[in-house]
Order: structure tokens, then sequence, then C-alpha cells
């Protein structure tokens, strides 16, 4: 591992802090952590707000605390914030935990480790924090996080159980959030953010904790969200599949050569639509931004390696992976949108 200069006894501070990102792997660090039973005050922020939220807590940070900063990147300015934080004999300390190839610089600071592959496997925040605790020498101790709750012993056959469900529940994070469950056909890491996005945040890691105790990944009542959506989602590709324009030989910043650029506004199955849109017309266009009106937000996807999205996400504040990444529109600037309003339907084949 190339986890650097990470604190090794977490539990000698009297406050561990985090900051995330909102979506599934955002929270599946959270979850892991209390599934070690490290108790900790968690904050999910999105992209745009990273800086800001990082030096509020920056600010209130007290002597002997830790700040966890988890798939989220920050900027230069706030780096060498941290930094002089972390030079400070007072006990206060920072890390922070990534894998997005648009933060690379990053790694030039002792405290952050921003590692998007690792043994040529795409990581994922949720399995870098994993790998960290489990290395580090840390056992699965799951944990309530009530204050007054009773401290359950656990056997040694209990512990390997529960590291076992703990790791099934990571991997799936990371096939999704990598997009490999696509290629490797894995429906149960698509249905686990599904569900993620139809529940409320406390609800879903209540009851992914729930499961490290009882080995039900899913309640009953995922298990009739998911038959429901499946047929939603089949609904929705096939509508959005005529209403699809495409934007062609349009130049972005982060990229050579002008693209053909899929368009389509919708608030639901974000990352299933881009997918089955880049794949669909492939041979018309090179990537699909997928706009979101009421959250200000375009979501870039595409197939193969002929486009860095996250290098043409960079570029517009935003940031991500190479066939996955984001931005806000307003980002984008009238142009596109005036692009937008003049391209013609995909024809659908």
């Amino acid at each position: 591992m190339k986890l650097k200069n990470l604190p090794k006894k977490l539990t000698q501070y009297n406050n561990i802090h985090l900051i995330s990102h909102t979506d599934l792997d955002g929270v599946g660090p959270s979850i892991v952590l209390q599934a070690y039973g490290i108790r900790h005050e968690a904050d999910f922020v999105e992209t745009r707000k990273v800086d800001e939220a990082v030096l509020a807590r920056l600010a209130e940070l007290q002597d002997n605390e830790l700040l966890i900063i988890t798939d989220l990147s920050v900027s230069e300015a706030v780096a060498e914030e941290i930094t002089k934080v972390n030079k400070e004999p007072n006990g206060r300390f920072v890390v922070l935990i990534d894998h997005h190839a648009s933060a690379l610089f990053l790694n030039d600071y002792a405290w952050a480790s921003e590692i998007p592959h690792l043994d040529d496997i795409k990581m994922s925040a949720t399995t870098l924090i994993f790998k960290y605790l489990d290395e580090a020498g840390y056992v699965v101790n799951p944990q309530s996080t009530e204050e007054d709750a009773e401290v359950i012993e656990y056997s040694p056959q209990q512990i390997a159980v529960f590291f076992d469900r703990l790791a099934r529940f990571v991997e799936n994070v990371r096939l999704y959030d990598t997009w490999d469950w696509h290629a490797l056909k894995i429906q149960e890491a698509a249905d686990l953010n599904t569900i993620f996005y139809a529940r409320r945040r406390h609800e879903f890691i209540k009851d992914r904790f729930h499961y490290i105790l009882t080995g039900k990944l899913f309640t009953d009542a995922d298990e009739t969200y998911l038959n429901f959506s499946k047929d939603e989602l089949r609904k929705v590709l096939k509508k959005k599949e005529k209403q699809m324009v495409i934007v062609k030989d349009y130049l972005l910043k982060g990229h050579d050569t002008p693209l053909n650029i899929g368009v389509i506004e919708t608030d639901s199955f974000v990352s299933e639509l881009g997918n089955h849109l880049a794949e669909k017309f492939e041979g018309d266009i090179d990537c699909v931004f997928i706009v979101s009106l009421v959250k200000n937000r375009v979501s870039l996807r595409s197939i193969g390696k002929a486009v860095n999205l996250s290098e043409i996400a960079k570029h517009y504040n935003g940031g991500g992976h190479p066939n996955a990444s984001g931005c806000d529109l307003s980002e984008l600037g009238m142009p596109f949108i005036e692009a937008i309003q003049q391209a013609p339907k995909a024809i659908k084949k």
C-alpha cells in the first residue's frame, strides 16, 4: 500500500471527524469506520463545497482531534492550510484518502494519498480506507454509535464472519464506483447503489451496519423497491433514447479535438443511462452529458479510453474519473447551452 503518514492509532484521538462525498463511495468510509468500532462524526458534502467544509472544520478542530477526508480532493490553497495545521505540535491532524486521477497533485503532500489504481485494480475511497485499517492491524468490531450502548465482545469466529461481510460490501462499492460491475456483470453492486439513492442516508447506513451483524445485505423493503426500480429503468432508457440530442464538433477545454456529445436531461438513473447511451450510440457520440437543471449539475459519461472526462471536468472546476466525472452546468457557459438548444435529436437505432 502507498497510504502514507496516516495515524497508526486512531483511538489516541479524543474525537475523529470525517468529511466525505455524498455518493455511495463517500458514505462507504463511514460505514467501514463504524464496522471497525471507530466512533466519528461524519459530514457529507458536494464536491464543489469541499474547500469550504474543510476550512470550516479546520477552524473548529480542537487539540488531539483527527480529521479524515475521503472521496474528495481539496484545492492547493486549502492543501497549504492543512499542511500548516499538521505542523503544529498540538495533536491536531488531517489526512486525505482519495482515488481521483484528477487530483494526483495532492500526492506531493505528506498527509494525502491519491491512489486511483493499486495492483492494476481501480480503487475506491471505501476500498482504500478498508485496506488501511486491515493492514494497520485493526479488527472488525461493530458497535452501536449510541453513547450509552453496551460494548459487545465478539468471538474470533464472529469477527471472521463480520470481516467477510464487510469485504463484500466494500467490493460492491468499488465495483459500482469504478463501473467494473458492468464489465463483470455483477448486478448486486448496481442494486446497492440503487438502494442508496432510494433511502435516506442515515437509514442506508443503519441497514448496512445491520448487514454486518445479520448477513442480510438488502432488507425486504429494499428487495421490493429493486423489483419496481428495474421496471422503471427499462422505461426510462427507452424514453431517454428518443430525447437525447447530439451536440456535434464541440471543442471542450481539456480535450484537443472537437467532440460529438450526446446530451440528455434527467435526475434519475444517471450512471445507468449514461453508460447505456454511450454504448448504444457509440458510433455517433464520444461521450454523454447528463444535465440536471434542478441541481445545476452535469454528469459526464463515456466508454473506452478515447476521451479522458476527468481532464475535461477539471477544466470546468469539476472532477472525477476518466469515464465518469461531473461539473456544474453553469461552468460550461452559455455557448454550450445554446449549442444544446440548436442540436438535432439522435436517430433511434
